[in-house]
């Protein structure tokens, strides 16, 4: 009786066992037809949800519906405007299928999917500068792609946006007093953006600033100097020679500090007549140009 139990119980787990194995390969066909409907209908959410349930039966589906689902997921999170989610989901799809007839496609809205996440120009440019290594890539490998110009367009934003941004923070230092800041600022936008500033503007608070580096150079040394007076202080009450030489040590350090702000100060100041003189042989004596000469020491 026990032996017959037994035999009837291992039946019915093995049974189940066979039903469930069923169950999941219907879940999984029809939850991937019901997503492809759904795509083909312009039906995106619904395509994403369906192909996410199908995905987790992956095991009965076959390699070209798998690789289908995947990219289907990736282009319906982008044609809903969720960027975030497209650029995860082409980013694994392309890590996957680099080589697919797909691959192109993929690529150009996981450029444009970055573009679209990266923020305005007051903040971080983490992803505007991810967006422009994936169009150096995108036109490495799809050189004659028909979406190249497109591509192109969007790197010429991705620069005007970076370029702006380094303007803001050449303004926020210039409009702060850290003048020496500000004309590292303005250099670099003119050397690496120089179609996307305006010369004549950022040529002029580039000078400017090194001009004013002199201000910044005094407040800089007025400083130390304090730090100075009161490490010879406590110099004079030190009652060890190791706390000698640790308080020497940072007053050697300090006046070092007010040797190099009176350095940059000389010679930021030269660089900046000497860029004055060329601004005007372009520009004229415009503007720009008799303002800064209110900056030149009389």
């Amino acid at each position: 009786m026990k032996r017959i139990l037994f035999i009837t119980l291992l039946a019915l787990v093995f049974g189940c066992a066979k039903m469930t194995e069923e169950k999941r390969a219907k879940l999984a066909i029809e939850y991937y037809q019901e997503g492809m409907v759904a795509y083909a209908n312009r039906d995106y959410s619904k395509a994403v949800e369906r192909l996410k349930e199908a995905l987790k039966y992956l095991e009965n589906l076959t390699p070209q519906q798998i690789k289908d689902a995947k990219y289907v997921i990736a282009e319906s999170y982008y044609m809903n405007k969720d960027y975030i989610n497209a650029v995860v989901y082409f980013e694994d799809f392309l890590f996957y299928y680099p080589d697919v007839s797909e691959s192109e496609k993929a690529y150009f809205m996981l450029v444009d999917s970055y573009m679209k996440v990266a923020p305005d120009p007051y903040r971080d440019q983490t992803y505007t500068l991810k967006a422009i290594d994936k169009v150096k890539d995108f036109l490495s490998k799809f050189p004659q792609s028909p979406y190249a110009e497109r591509v192109r367009a969007i790197m010429e934003d991705a620069q005007r946006k970076l370029a702006r941004h380094e303007y803001l923070i050449g303004r926020f230092y210039e409009d702060f007093g850290y003048y020496y800041s500000a004309s590292l600022r303005y250099r670099d936008l003119l050397i690496n953006y120089p179609e996307q500033v305006s010369d004549v503007e950022v040529s002029f608070r580039y000078i400017k600033s090194l001009l004013l580096v002199r201000l910044q150079a005094k407040r800089q040394e007025d400083k130390y100097r304090k730090w100075i007076e009161e490490a010879q202080k406590h110099l004079k009450d030190a009652k060890s020679e190791e706390d000698k030489r640790a308080i020497q040590r940072r007053i050697e350090f300090l006046e070092g500090e007010v040797q190099r702000w009176k350095k940059l100060a000389e010679e930021s100041y030269e660089d900046g007549l000497k860029n004055m003189e060329r601004y005007k042989s372009i520009y004229g004596e415009n503007t720009y140009y008799r303002e800064l000469k209110k900056y030149v020491k009389r």
